[in-house]
């Protein structure tokens, strides 16, 4: 991802990949509400939040990354949640001790009715038939990110154990060239067995098959995935903070 995307990411998405589920003024940018709760400005500094006014509705909050918000009257400012970007390195990097699984290394890519991971579970592609289960899962993880078109947004894998949705990722942001692999999560009850590691390879597989590069989000304070991510591969890019934005009273 070249310098000018990562400052912006989620104005570059809405103005490259995902421009059919812009909705904005010039000056700002979100996706629907049903779909993701990240808006933008065209100022990557946001230094005036003013055009995110008419583009949010009562009670309902968007995320700006990066950059902290200039105060104003008119909408509220909460407190950030920080993150970590972290990006998967090209083709036989050895970054930090790090080597990217290359698409040879999967073998085929095609994806029929479902396919064996390395323990004997069952990688689904999820449909759109799918999103209640899909939003009930991450609601146990992180509720109200994951809403009921999320999954429209690029492809989706999950694992059912005795017909349940027990564990799940996909795609979200996506920019030329890049595709951000989120929704990573495992029901409680379920933990432990690898799922997570299976599905976020099939991503992987996929990205690299395409000539895709792929990055995540995640909160900084949550050691567990951070360390599978790392022992994955993925390399920490950048710092950066989610900043709550809603109409002031």
């Amino acid at each position: 991802m070249s310098q000018e995307t990562f400052p912006n990411l989620v104005w570059h998405a809405l103005h490259s990949t995902h421009a059919h589920f812009a909705v904005g003024n010039g000056a700002a940018v979100r996706y629907p509400g049903e779909v993701v709760a990240y808006a933008a400005l065209a100022d990557a500094n946001h230094g005036d939040l003013s055009p995110l006014r008419e583009l949010l509705v009562p009670g309902e909050r968007v995320y700006l990354i990066g950059s902290k918000p200039a105060e104003t009257g008119l909408l509220g400012v909460g407190p950030p949640l920080d993150c970590f970007q972290m990006l998967f390195p090209l083709a036989g990097s050895t970054e930090n001790g790090a080597a990217e699984i290359g698409a040879a290394e999967f073998g085929p890519v095609a994806v029929e009715a479902g396919e064996s991971g390395a323990d004997s579970a069952t990688i689904l592609r999820m449909s759109p038939e799918d999103a209640p289960e899909m939003v009930a899962l991450t609601d146990v993880a992180f509720p109200g990110f994951f809403r009921r078109r999320t999954n429209e947004m690029g492809e989706y894998f999950g694992i059912r154990v005795g017909g349940q949705l027990v564990a799940m990722a996909g795609e979200r942001l996506a920019v030329p060239g890049w595709r951000e692999i989120s929704a990573v999560c495992t029901h409680p009850a379920h933990t432990g067995k690898g799922y997570a590691t299976v599905l976020m390879n099939r991503l992987l597989r996929e990205h690299a098959a395409a000539g895709l590069r792929s990055f995540l989000h995640v909160i900084e304070k949550n050691a567990r995935a951070i360390a599978l991510y790392k022992r994955m591969g993925f390399v920490t890019a950048n710092s950066v903070p989610l900043w709550p934005i809603w109409l002031a009273d």
